[in-house]
């Protein structure tokens, strides 16, 4: 199962990560580890930052980390943030990261474990995504850079087959994806274009401008590159980890020209032509450019002149499109908060297809999936509301202390026993929602769960149900919650009491 490969990706670390989340983590969010990968590619920016610009004035290497956490920890990618499958996206990236570092570490007669950690990562990164494959040949041309003996040359060349060929061992491509290698060889120009249109993507001027902003950063780019490797080999040691890092992007960029996309998968009509979980690997291409300008700009008057194109093309980047990324960042962390609420539905059995359709399409694979999660007590069935069904709200919780307000706004029949309900809540002391909201019948069992958290009349990818007239209470901006009931008859003249519920603090208040 390891070796499957899966939309030409061949998951064994990711798997494995997924697999090791289920053994101890009973399915819990990745989002942790998401974060944490990408922190620790930060401080190993920020270092390699440090290591190149430390003889160089100060106001160059505070330049160099403001840019470096600016797009490290972009909105622009907020999918591989919230959604623990793309947890791999950062990882294979800062593997590679670590990878280069850790050779130009082992470049002296000391350096063995240095040199043992580099092969580890190497290969961390070709079993995470394809374009870590990638790693072997940029760090053969590191090492022949940093002129290390042969051993080590040999022993990432050994290394690098063995992982390669195992990688493409029984490898199922999938041709109808990307260009291919013949297809940008026959069609060179919609290549470069489509490469370019990669690289610009986060500027969203518009396509053609996109194209052409990323047409001119790689062309200036490529200049200084070529023109910075002509170094004496005694400061060649922390260049080469920033030259491999560059290539490394630039390659991954275009192996999704390659492997990917096609000018048919851009969406011209719209400014987010892209992708968002690719915004990982543009945003780290962005910050690896912005260390070469700036560790290579001092004292040659061309270079200065390049630095202020570079200037004005960060600054567009990183400041121009702040309300874009906040966007972003509130629509994605909401998409998942509006499949956490639909997720009740799992628990209680509720056949809401229209809603849980949107989690996974084919009812029959879901069911299946769920009985799994179900017997096994995954994922949401692992949680603590997974079992408040049923029971008394006094067995469960502790004494509404304080009363919220709010109320049941809207029920909708499923089946006759199961029913969609959502509405409004809100604790004025705390001036939020809280986080479980339970219905209780007249007889005080939990007959009901909800989330909540969202916004008014809008629970993103599922629901949008907009008003002539906004209630009073859409001034809470997030004061609305979604979830299911079991009853059987008329849920609409049943007595319904409604409790909020406050995780981190204990506290449950009556809902009035």
């Amino acid at each position: 199962m390891l070796w499957l490969s899966y939309w030409g990706h061949r998951l064994v670390i990711p798997r494995l990560l997924f697999l090791a989340d289920a053994r101890w983590f009973s399915f819990g969010s990745l989002t942790w580890l998401s974060l944490f990968l990408q922190s620790v590619h930060i401080a190993l920016l920020i270092a390699l930052a440090w290591l190149l610009l430390r003889r160089k004035p100060p106001f160059l290497f505070m330049m160099a980390v403001v840019v470096i956490l600016n797009l490290l920890l972009s909105p622009l990618q907020m999918e591989n943030f919230v959604w623990g499958m793309q947890t791999m996206f950062p990882l294979v990236f800062v593997a590679a990261t670590g990878a280069f570092l850790c050779l130009s570490l082992g470049s002296t007669s000391n350096g063995g474990p240095f040199f043992v950690l580099c092969i580890v990562l190497g290969a961390i990164s070709s079993y995470t995504m394809p374009n870590g494959l990638l790693v072997w040949p940029l760090l053969l041309i590191q090492a022949s850079y940093l002129q290390q003996n042969r051993r080590s040359w040999w022993a990432l060349a050994g290394t690098g087959t063995a992982v390669t060929v195992s990688y493409l061992w029984h490898y199922a491509t999938r041709p109808e994806l990307g260009m291919g290698v013949g297809g940008i060889l026959r069609h060179p120009v919609d290549a470069v274009t489509l490469l370019c249109s990669i690289v610009g993507s986060p500027l969203r001027l518009s396509i053609v401008g996109d194209i052409a902003v990323g047409f001119v950063l790689l062309v200036i780019t490529g200049y200084i590159f070529v023109h910075a490797l002509l170094l004496p080999t005694r400061e060649r040691r922390w260049f080469s980890a920033l030259f491999a890092v560059v290539l490394f992007l630039f390659l991954s960029s275009f192996s999704l020209v390659a492997g990917r996309l096609t000018i048919r998968d851009l969406n011209l009509a719209s400014k987010d032509f892209l992708p968002s979980k690719y915004f990982t690997m543009i945003c780290l291409l962005w910050a690896s450019i912005a260390l070469l300008a700036l560790s290579t700009s001092q004292g040659r008057k061309l270079r200065a002149r390049f630095l202020c194109v570079y200037g004005v093309l960060f600054s567009w980047l990183m400041f121009a499109n702040l309300v874009r990324q906040l966007t972003a960042a509130e629509d994605w962390a909401d998409v998942f908060r509006g499949a956490d609420a639909v997720g009740s539905a799992l628990l209680l059995d509720a056949p809401d297809e229209q809603l849980l359709s949107v989690l996974w399409p084919l009812k029959q694979e879901r069911d299946e999936r769920t009985l799994f999660l179900r017997q096994r007590g995954l994922a949401m069935f692992h949680e603590p509301r997974a079992t408040w069904l049923g029971k008394r709200v006094s067995d469960v919780f502790p004494p509404a202390g304080y009363g919220c307000t709010g109320a049941l706004e809207k029920t909708v029949s499923l089946n006759g026993s199961s029913w969609r309900v959502s509405g409004w809540a809100w604790d004025d002391r705390a001036a939020r929602l809280p986080d479980d909201i339970l219905l209780a019948g007249a007889t005080g069992h939990i007959i009901g769960l909800a989330r909540g958290g969202l916004r008014h009349g809008y629970f993103p990818g599922f629901l949008v149900e907009p008003e002539a007239v906004l209630p009073w209470h859409a001034r809470f901006r997030r004061s609305e919650w979604l979830g299911y009931v079991r009853f059987e008859g008329d849920l609409q003249r049943a007595q319904v009491s409604l409790y909020g519920w406050f995780r981190n603090e204990g506290k449950l208040c009556a809902i009035e």
